[in-house]
């Protein structure tokens, strides 16, 4: 995969695996979708001073005329997006919102406030409140670059240190009150941050709060954390599922999830795409256990779906 010179790139990773302090393990499973970009891996010993291409500044630029996308259009996307992953999955359950930051415009949706276990992709929602609990000033850099792992390789160690010193679900209860999530919750057990219930809208809102509230110097360190995301998390999984193999060419910075809940397995990709971020790309998706292993190929073949409506 290219990264434009300019622009942003995506990728992200996400992880439940092998869970340490006061976290129930959740069932894992190898994920066999194949890897079809070229991001280089950062190495664990890599620093925050590894940046991506030069970001964007907040002030949002002037929209360029764009044709709206019509309801008719909309759902025609959605419906595409639905079909793709049940031909593979027909159980499959689908949570989507796409976002157009520089119009303003949800481009297509699809059961948008249906709430899936986050799985890994709480761990920007961890992140953002540590964050915001320094109004935005970044911690030493060793903190730094802990955020930066935990994003980039989802390392489910980093992630369980931060929930706990935390508070656990208050970390949630204040991201809620933050950012005005409607549809967002705690897990029922403490210890089970990926169990957070999540919903496609709220982590729109998500992004747009990294992208146009957060302070330059901590919103680099998310964007660039999730842009050097690495191929294979630090569980082992494959994390180029979804909008990395899905949308293959485009800039992308992501925060994956996947892993599994009792009976439910879940696969979800989120992302901001294209040239400065001008995109909020989420794709949830659950479904009974016996499916985990096509769940993650069927949400790439779905993304893909978003291909044209998310071109340069």
């Amino acid at each position: 995969m290219k990264r434009a010179a300019a622009g942003r790139a995506v990728l992200g990773a996400v992880a439940l695996g092998a869970v340490v302090l006061l976290v129930t393990s959740l069932v894992h499973q190898e994920n066999a979708v194949s890897a079809a970009s070229t991001h280089v891996e950062p190495t664990p010993e890599e620093t925050t001073e590894t940046t991506a291409p030069a970001l964007a500044t907040q002030s949002t630029p002037t929209p360029k005329p764009v044709p709206t996308v019509s309801p008719e259009e909309s759902r025609e996307i959605a419906d595409r997006v639905e079909d793709a992953v049940q031909r593979s999955v027909p159980s499959a359950r689908i949570g989507m919102e796409v976002y157009d930051r520089q119009t303003g415009q949800v481009l297509t949706s699809l059961g948008a406030d249906s709430q899936f276990s986050s799985m890994s992709v709480v761990k920007l929602l961890i992140a953002v409140d540590l964050l915001a609990r320094d109004d935005g000033s970044l911690p030493d850099t060793a903190a730094q670059n802990r955020i930066s792992r935990m994003l980039s390789a989802s390392d489910d160690g980093i992630a369980s240190s931060f929930w706990v010193t935390g508070g656990g679900p208050s970390i949630i209860t204040r991201d809620v009150q933050l950012m005005g999530l409607t549809g967002t919750e705690p897990p029922a057990t403490s210890g089970e941050w990926g169990d957070t219930e999540v919903t496609a809208q709220d982590l729109v809102k998500v992004y747009r709060y990294v992208e146009d509230e957060l302070p330059d110097d901590a919103r680099n360190l998310l964007y660039n954390a999730m842009y050097q995301a690495s191929e294979t998390a630090a569980d082992g999984t494959d994390q180029y599922f979804g909008i990395p193999d899905g949308l293959p060419g485009s800039t992308w910075a992501i925060k994956q999830g996947w892993g599994s809940s009792g009976s439910t397995a879940f696969f979800n990709t989120t992302g901001l795409v294209g040239k400065d971020a001008r995109y909020v790309v989420i794709v949830l998706t659950a479904a009974p256990l016996a499916h985990y292993r096509e769940l993650g190929r069927a949400l790439t073949t779905g993304t893909a779906q978003l291909a044209k409506l998310v071109s340069p």
